[in-house]
């Protein structure tokens, strides 16, 4: 590539780069909090459609006979918050239908004291998948049933409630899952402290307590959390900080929940494009790359908070992964708290913003993994720096960008261990790690976009061109059909086809200098410049 046609594919105009070390803003003074609490008569004509959409598509027409939906294949985590969401609207009959649909979940927990699952639930009475995290995702929501619905339920199911949280909050005790296991460990510590407290087993309450100190102890470290960015999984942890800033019972717990939930939705806005609706990457976990077109548990969270069915980022009724909605309840009888400045920033177009980040991570490769996101106007990157754990959840390089259709495009560099992603202002530094072998991938969605777009030293998608700087060889390009997208990528969205780009890595290589860099230009910035 000669050097002439190298600076017109690199130059960016570029204003005010902010550089934001970590995500946690220091605040000079205290910020204003924006509390919301719900009830089934005060939800907006937005909230409603939403909890109606998804309350008549659990029971599927069954409100009279609500026995029908309790099938061998039904998901025993959404009737739990079918159940909730019964009680929260409370219309005649709805209380005897959660009492029925309650009990034959509390009649599906192994209680065994010497199985491997004790205390769990399982995930479904036809190939139940034996999965831990049942105790604290069944177990929280059956506490905010306890805690909230006691005046209206009856003393017996109260009483075996009781009984299955205990079990539950034991079989935590013992499993002891670790404080960098995000989600769970948030959830966990709320299970062991408020059973603990509320029936007496102090060593379960001091186990909950000691466990949420460790995880304070770890977000403190680099003011982020393990799981990082994740659009599924920042949206449990959310659920799980309100569950300790509304029913810890320790005061403990409450203090840090409030201060960790404030400080985590200050991460989520301050990277959050209101342009694209969607976070950049990279994520530690995503089931997607487009919140637009599958349900998010963190675009839950951002369509409550704005209220506006316009900015939420929501797919249409019954899109992938539908079934997250069920978070939706859980949030709805937790209340919605967030800084004000969050709030705004959800709503506020981010110019020229480059962010790097440490994040104590226990994958394999680097402890200590570091990422680094440039977000701009109508585009954002990011990488992902130190990982070596092959994991399809994992998306280590991420470009996201608006088609000409208003729909989102998008580049990803999945999480194979194979690579180190560097991003900064205008270009992303794609190295090899030690797990390189023979190849390397790139996936690609840009509708409209034919094999012939991908060769040479500028890529021409719809509405981006990417600049290549590599001495690879011409890459191979295959498109992935529908079946094979969520298998191999973990990408939900209804994706017709993807772009494989598949480059061979020589023998021997610098190890200290990229295997290819890429330079995005979005089509109308580089019309400027020809001007």
């Amino acid at each position: 590539m000669n050097s002439k046609k190298l600076f017109f594919i690199t130059f960016i105009i570029v204003s005010s780069i902010w550089i934001d070390p970590v995500f946690a803003i220091s605040r000079t003074k205290k910020d204003e909090l924006i509390k919301r609490k719900y009830t089934y008569s005060t939800l907006s004509a937005y909230e409603k459609q939403l909890f109606d959409e998804y309350l008549n598509d659990e029971l599927a027409g069954h409100s009279d006979t609500v026995g029908a939906i309790l099938t061998e294949e039904a998901s025993l985590r959404n009737k739990t918050r079918t159940a909730e969401a019964l009680l929260f609207r409370n219309l005649p009959g709805d209380k005897e239908n959660a009492e029925i649909i309650l009990d034959w979940i509390l009649q599906n927990q192994y209680q065994d004291p010497e199985s491997k699952v004790y205390g769990v639930w399982k995930t479904g009475l036809k190939n139940d998948r034996l999965d831990q995290n049942w105790r604290e995702f069944i177990g929280c929501d059956l506490i905010i049933v306890y805690k909230k619905y006691a005046e209206i339920l009856s003393p017996a199911l109260l009483d075996r409630i009781k009984t299955g949280l205990i079990h539950a909050a034991k079989g935590a005790q013992i499993r002891n899952v670790s404080a960098d296991y995000t989600n769970i460990s948030i959830m966990s510590a709320f299970l062991m402290d408020f059973v603990g407290s509320e029936f007496d087993l102090i060593d379960n309450r001091n186990a909950g307590l000691k466990k949420a100190k460790d995880i304070y102890a770890l977000y403190q470290k680099n003011k982020t959390f393990s799981e990082f960015n994740s659009p599924t999984y920042y949206g449990v942890t959310l659920l799980g900080l309100a569950l300790w800033r509304e029913m810890a019972s320790s005061i403990e717990l409450r203090i840090m929940g409030k201060e960790l939930e404030s400080a985590l939705w200050e991460e989520i806005s301050s990277t959050y494009s209101p342009n694209l609706k969607n976070l950049p990457g990279p994520y530690f976990r995503a089931y997607g790359m487009d919140m637009n077109e599958y349900f998010s548990i963190t675009g839950i969270w951002i369509a409550l908070a704005l209220n506006n069915p316009d900015q939420a980022p929501l797919p249409a009724f019954h899109s992938p992964k539908y079934g997250e909605m069920s978070n939706f309840i859980s949030i709805l009888n937790l209340g919605l708290s967030l800084p004000a400045s969050s709030l705004n920033l959800l709503k506020s177009i981010k110019k020229d913003k480059l962010i790097k980040q440490d994040v104590y991570n226990s994958y394999n490769g680097d402890k200590l993994k570091k990422v680094s996101i440039f977000i701009s106007e109508n585009w954002m990157m990011g990488g992902l720096w130190g990982n070596l754990r092959m994991w399809n959840q994992i998306k280590t390089g991420t470009i996201h960008w608006e088609n000409q259709d208003g729909k989102i495009n998008w580049l990803m560099i999945l999480g194979d261990g194979k690579l180190n992603i560097k991003v900064n202002k205008n270009e992303m530094n794609v190295y090899a790690s030690k797990n390189v072998k023979e190849h390397f991938e790139i996936y690609v969605y840009s509708n409209n976009t034919t094999n012939d777009k991908f060769i040479g030293n500028l890529w021409h998608l719809n509405k981006m061109d990417l600049g290549i700087k590599t001495t690879l060889p011409n890459p191979t390009i295959t498109r992935l059909p529908a079946k094979e997208i969520y298998h191999k990528l973990a990408i939900s969205e209804a994706y017709q086809e993807v772009f494989e780009i598949k480059f061979q890595v020589p023998s021997q290589f610098d190890i200290e200098k990229p295997l290819l860099v890429i330079y995005p230009k979005i089509k109308q910035d580089i019309d400027e410049i020809d001007k």
